[in-house]
Formats: structure tokens, sequence, C-alpha cells
């Protein structure tokens, strides 16, 4: 019995150390199998941008999908929202590589995801806010049928719904831009369904079995008029808190306050990708004779119709926000050349603007001055500080143009720092 210790006691050594072996073996042939997955989805992801459904051995809605995943793991990673859109043009035969797609896919961002639904529906997404969708999606409808001759706005449909609120997974999104296909007209070719708050649908389940039990006519009338009262006082007092934090209520951009914030992550994301970033500093002329000649409230409508035109004319994700009295802020991506395009452009829309205030038709011009990244600066500060200084040489000197900043130029005049930016240098 002595002499068969050893033996078993080897068995069971060789026995543990088989199984180790094994154990190691199965978890690398899991990380191995992950990390091909991974790289392999995101082939797949990459290809789907240029690619017919066919060519991947999947369906259109397979596609679409696919593409959800990858935005809704992005957005809720960066705690950002996005819009899912339907475009719909009847009689129409779509495809990847159809005029209409390619018109799209050249109209929007780079990073945005354009693809075909089905053979008259192009899908869409893009990281916005849902309150901006509806302009966005005109302005670059607009654009697509300025490239594509033979396309009639009229004939457009689009069904939008947006993340978070219409849901978190693709399946809710999908079926509400579908609905939102639905809800379209001629009168109304951009619609989006209605998002239910989780309360408010408890409160109409609530006021439903109230009557079903029996509550008389006047009194379950004066439940639901209760209901509905609470339900506009909470929607108005959302909109306000929202509007009141962030937005100018004059120009509908950013306040003072939250246009640093909104322009630095703006910036850490650029800079995290490599890209190319321009400050605008702009600032709207006349405005001190305007309110002289004609009043204040004149001067208020020379600043909306300037903001409007600035958020009609610059894309989407580029920031814009209020600037001292008479002056707007704005980030946007970008090289020297390409913020020089910028800037020209908006200078001449600005010019030939007839802007109304009653009965009296106003003119105005802008003087812009622009610092970029890397050339002039690292951070958001530095930027600010740079483009501030071209704009207060331009004025001092009665430059009505742009400028790009010069140091040898506009160092010339004395820095402006404006506190919140300063704050936040790194």
């Amino acid at each position: 019995m002595q002499l068969l210790t050893p033996t078993i006691a080897a068995q069971v050594d060789f026995l543990g150390s088989t199984l180790g072996v094994i154990a190691a073996v199965v978890a690398s042939f899991v990380a191995i199998t992950l990390i091909a997955s991974y790289y392999r989805f995101q082939h797949i992801v990459k290809l789907a941008e240029s690619s017919e459904p066919e060519e991947l051995d999947a369906s259109v809605g397979d596609v679409l999908r696919l593409q959800l995943a990858r935005y809704i793991a992005g957005c809720s990673r960066r705690s950002t929202s996005f819009s899912l859109s339907l475009i719909r043009i009847k009689d129409a035969e779509l495809h990847m590589n159809s005029a209409v797609v390619v018109a799209l896919r050249q109209a929007v961002r780079h990073e945005d995801i354009t693809c075909v639904y089905d053979g008259e529906t192009a899908a869409l997404l893009t990281e916005t806010e849902m309150e901006d969708s509806n302009a966005i999606l005109t302005r670059v409808m607009r654009m697509v049928a300025e490239q594509c001759g033979e396309l009639d706005l009229n004939s457009l449909r689009i069904g939008f719904s947006s993340y978070p609120g219409h849901g978190l997974g693709s399946k809710d999104l999908i079926n509400a831009a579908l609905e939102g296909l639905e809800l379209t007209s001629a009168e109304m070719p951009i619609a989006m369904p209605e998002i239910e708050d989780a309360e408010e649908v408890e409160e109409e389940l609530d006021a439903e079995e109230a009557e079903d039990a029996g509550n008389d006519l006047s009194s379950g009338d004066a439940l639901l008029e209760a209901d509905d009262e609470e339900e506009e006082t909470t929607s108005m007092s959302w909109k306000e808190r929202r509007e009141n934090a962030m937005l100018d209520p004059l120009t509908q951009v950013l306040k003072p306050s939250a246009v640093s914030g909104f322009m630095q992550r703006t910036m850490t994301e650029l800079r995290r990708n490599q890209k190319k970033i321009a400050l605008f500093c702009l600032g709207v002329n006349n405005m001190e004779t305007i309110t002289r000649i004609h009043d204040a409230d004149a001067a208020n409508d020379v600043l909306v119709e300037v903001s409007r035109i600035l958020r009609d004319n610059l894309r989407f994700n580029d920031v814009i926000g209020r600037h001292e009295k008479h002056a707007f802020l704005v980030l946007a991506q970008g090289s020297v050349s390409e913020a020089e395009h910028i800037g020209r452009r908006l200078i001449t829309l600005v010019q030939k603007a007839e802007i109304e205030s009653g009965r009296k038709k106003i003119k105005t011009s802008l003087t812009l001055g622009v610092a970029t990244y890397p050339e002039h600066g690292r951070n958001l500060h530095q930027l600010y500080t740079a483009a501030q200084k071209v704009l207060d040489y331009n004025r001092t000197n009665d430059i009505r143009a742009y400028a790009v900043y010069d140091r040898k130029i506009h160092d010339k005049m004395p820095p402006k720092p404006m506190k919140s930016i300063k704050a936040l240098q790194d």
C-alpha cells in the first residue's frame, strides 16, 4: 500500500496540471474570439457605409440595426443625443450609389451615417439634439436638391426619432421614425411622433381607472382638467428651465455663461480625433448707430437675423454662442484655409441681408477675427484670446473684414480674457 502512494500522488499532480493547461487554452481561445469578433464587427460597420446590403449577405434592416447599435453605444458612452431620420422619396429607386444617396452622404458630416432602408427610403443617423433635427434636415435636403436637379422637394417625406427620447433600442427608434413618416403630409413633410412621458401615461391611466370606477361625469371632467393643467405647467417649466440654462432668449444661441463649457467639450473631442479647429469672434457692426437712429428693438431685430444666418449656414455640430453685447463666438472644425472660406461666406451673407424691423429695412456687416488650433493656440483660452485680439484690432482701426491672427500685428492689442473660458484652459 505504501508503494502505491507516490504513484497516486503523481497522477493527481498530472491531472491538476492538465486541467490548468486546458483552462489556459480555453481562456486564450475566448479572448482571441472576442477580439476577432470586435474587429470583425468594426470591419462590417465600415463596409456597410459604402456597400450594398446584398454584398454583405444581409438585409437592409440588418445594416440599419448594425449602424444603430454602434451609434447607441457611442452616444450612451458620451451621454449625447442623436436622431434617426427615414427619408422617403416617392417612386424612387434608392441604393448606396444612387445620386440621391451620394448627395445625401456629401451634405452631412463625415461621421454621420447614411444607408438605405428600402427602395424608396434612405436612413440618416446624425448626432444632434432633438430640437435641432427639423432645421438640420431642411437644410440638408435643400443641399441634396441642389445637387440632384431631378429631385422634387415636394415629393419628400421625412419621419425622425430621437435617442434617448423615443427609446434606448434599435427597434423602438425605427418604429418611432416609421410612425413619424405616417404623420407627414404636404403641409408637414417632416414629422416626429410625440414623446410620451412615463409619469403622464400613469396619470392618464389613473384618470381612466377613476372614471371606470363609477365617478360621475362632472368629477371625471374636473380630474382630467386638473391633469391637463398640471401637464401643461410641467411641460412649460421644463422647457423654460432648459432654455434659461443654456440658450440666450433673444438670439437662440448659447448664453455666454454656457458657451465655454460646450466649446471646451467640443474642442476636447476634436483634439482627441486629431482634427484642426477654428475659433471665430464675430462682431456685428453699426449697432450703436442703429440704436440711435432707430431704437433698441431695431438693434435686437438685427441681432436676431444675424443669429439666424449663422445658425442656418453653419454646420449643426459647430458651436455658436452669444458674446459681449453685439458679438458672437463660433467654434468649428476646419483648417486655416477652410476657416477663411467660412468667414468670408458669413460676411457676404450678412452684407447681402436686408433685415426687416417693423416697416424699416436695415443693413449691417460683420467684423471677424479667427484663430486656429494648433497654429495659434493649444487650448480654448489661447484661441479665444488670439481671436479676440483680431476683433479688437479691426474695430480700433475700422477694418470691417475677415482676418486671421498674426502675432506681429495683433499682439499689439491688450488681451481681454473671458473669465469662463480662462477657467477651462488645459
